[in-house]
């Protein structure tokens, strides 16, 4: 009786531990949207989603594994575009490279615009690094002194 009762435990135990380690299937799947030159803005539905790059998340309809993206539209400001649209399995994170049409008019005025949109973008990453390399800085000063014991912080988080 008493092993009977020891392998049930067991079973029971291993059970509940199987469970808790199963995972839901995903129902949703994500897309990056970058474009190519730089800078276009992207709509879906006839709303602007911004500037590229984009992330969107997409919900299953429950009825498939995959999900179907609607179209979206990638504008740049001369006013070429290109529509796009793919299917994503379920559970994917994928990027998307929209391309101007090559044939589309004022391509240097977007080769300007991506060039002015890149150097933003190095400014902000600079800009970044050198608050994170200020904030280091303090924080390496703040806990010099609590360390020494020279510091009336009211916590101690440097160790």
């Amino acid at each position: 009786m008493r092993a009977i009762s020891l392998v049930s435990i067991t079973v029971l135990a291993v059970s509940a531990l199987l469970s808790g380690c199963a995972t839901a299937p995903p129902t949703r799947a994500m897309l990056t949207y970058k474009t190519e030159p730089e800078g276009a803005e992207i709509f879906e539905a006839g709303k602007s989603l911004g500037l590229a790059p984009v992330t969107r998340t997409y919900d299953s309809d429950g009825k498939s594994n995959t999900i179907q993206t609607p179209d979206v539209k990638a504008v740049w400001p001369s006013g070429a575009a290109t529509t796009f649209y793919t299917i994503l399995p379920l559970g994917a994170d994928r990027v998307a490279t929209l391309t101007r049409p090559a044939d589309a008019p004022k391509l240097q005025d977007d080769l300007d615009n991506a060039k002015k949109i890149a150097a933003a973008r190095q400014r902000e990453a600079e800009r970044l690094r050198a608050l994170q390399k200020s904030d280091i800085a303090r924080a390496s000063d703040r806990c010099k002194q609590q360390q020494a014991g020279n510091s009336n912080a009211v916590s101690d988080d440097c160790m």
